[in-house]
């Protein structure tokens, strides 16, 4: 006897929910799961020059493997009536997944490597850095253009205001991706024209960790549109201002 298996429209909503939380912890924990991940299995060099040159590190695997799960679940993602959304996500899934085959130079490395570099070549880094920074152009359009329209019916004034204040957060973030772009190009011309300093050695790594956490901080806002109904307090407590 055949059992029938329906599935309510909440069913999907929530699991859209989840794919933007998902999306939005990925962006948030990276950094921090690279610097300490490298340190634990045995790196003296807890930083690096920049994200990308943990490809070469013993945290290798967890770069690539996040990168490649970001890239899958932004290609997958989909809203139902907002194309430019989808179109934009995928690109950024895509981006995701260059960045994560395509490495960075060996050069700015710092301490034990856990990846051979001898088949990299040349053109990596250029396709490597042209995905970076369209990645990043794509996290800022969710942020100014995307995020800013509401996933709910407008109806009371508080709810009104609430968006506002939702909209000022992503356009705040959209502008931190977009400065953090920005201070990475000054440290590279810094480091060209003024020479290697603290600044120069570790300004990418420190501006790509301030552009992922304006995208993680985005992303999961967006996907918080249920926390005001869960039984967790503190989630209700957290999202009662924008939500």
């Amino acid at each position: 006897m055949a059992v029938e298996v329906r599935q309510t429209k909440d069913d999907y909503i929530v699991s859209y929910l989840i794919l933007r939380q998902l999306i939005g912890i990925l962006g948030l924990l990276l950094p921090f799961a690279l610097i300490f991940g490298n340190r634990i299995l045995g790196n003296e060099y807890w930083l690096q020059s920049s994200i990308s040159h943990y490809f070469y590190s013993y945290m290798h695997i967890a770069f690539v493997g996040v990168l490649c799960v970001l890239g899958a679940i932004l290609i997958s993602y989909r809203e139902k009536e907002y194309k430019l959304a989808n179109r934009i996500s995928t690109f950024a899934g895509i981006f995701a997944i260059h960045v994560a085959i395509f490495p960075t130079a060996y050069d700015g490395f710092m301490g034990q490597h856990y990846i051979c570099t001898s088949v990299w070549r040349d053109w990596f880094k250029w396709i490597h850095f042209g995905s970076a920074f369209c990645l990043f152009v794509c996290f800022a359009i969710f942020c100014f253009v995307i995020f800013q329209k509401s996933d709910e019916e407008i109806l009371t004034v508080e709810q009104t205001e609430k968006k506002k204040f939702r909209n000022k957060i992503y356009t705040f973030c959209g502008w931190g991706i977009v400065i953090s772009i920005v201070l990475i190009a000054v440290g590279f011309l810094w480091e060209n024209y003024v020479g290697v300093n603290t600044f120069t050695t570790y300004s990418t790594f420190i501006f790509e960790t301030t552009a992922l956490l304006c995208f993680g901080n985005s992303w999961l806002l967006k996907g918080s549109v249920n926390w005001k109904n869960i039984d967790n307090k503190w989630l209700r407590i957290l999202v009662a201002p924008v939500r």
